[in-house]
């Protein structure tokens, strides 16, 4: 198998954790380039099924989209299908080929807020990408957030900043969070 002719690319030895993460940033790279929200969308899902499975492995105790402690056990099925509709639209087509949806693409940001949050609970670290969206999030959707979410990722700014913040383009504000973030790196070396 690795003496594929040179056209071919040589194949890739990836971990479950990778395949997830790496469909979470290019999400979050679209997110924040206001890119197709089905692919968002459908990348999100997939590595929040992932994550969810494998920090549920990990021992997480706290509860994310599938398992949320706030459903009813008798409602979970049902709740279950109402979350995943929409990703097994984007992706199958047997059972209704001819169907339309009306898709909300803010649901993304939920699968992407609950990956990032997952990997947390497996142990890792966030990337500069992953820190930068929920920090943009909560300036987006400060309501969303909890007083321990504001706290954790609006505090850390004054709030003079804020309005600044709401109103840089997203991408521009990735630019410069990812430049920030090498400063800080730098000034630690």
């Amino acid at each position: 198998m690795t003496d594929l002719p040179p056209i071919w690319p040589q194949p890739i030895t990836i971990t479950k954790l990778e395949a997830a993460r790496r469909q979470l940033n290019t999400a979050l790279e679209l997110w924040f380039d206001d890119g197709d929200p089905v692919a968002i969308h459908t990348l999100a899902y997939a590595a929040y099924e992932i994550i969810h499975v494998l920090s549920k492995k990990n021992g997480r105790l706290r509860a994310l989209v599938f398992d949320s402690d706030i459903i009813k056990d008798e409602f979970r099925s049902e709740w279950n299908v109402l979350v995943k509709k929409e990703d097994n639209f984007f992706k199958h087509a047997n059972n209704d080929s001819i169907r339309m949806l009306k898709f909300n693409p803010s649901l993304s940001e939920l699968f992407l807020t609950f990956a990032a949050r997952g990997l947390y609970y497996c142990g890792e670290d966030p990337t500069d990408t992953e820190r930068a969206f929920l920090v943009r999030l909560a300036y987006e959707r400060p309501r969303f957030f909890t007083d321990e979410g504001r706290k954790l990722y609006l505090d850390r700014f004054p709030v003079d900043e804020i309005e600044n913040i709401r109103n840089t383009p997203r991408n521009a504000f990735l630019i410069g969070w990812r430049l920030g973030m090498e400063q800080l790196r730098r000034q630690k070396t």
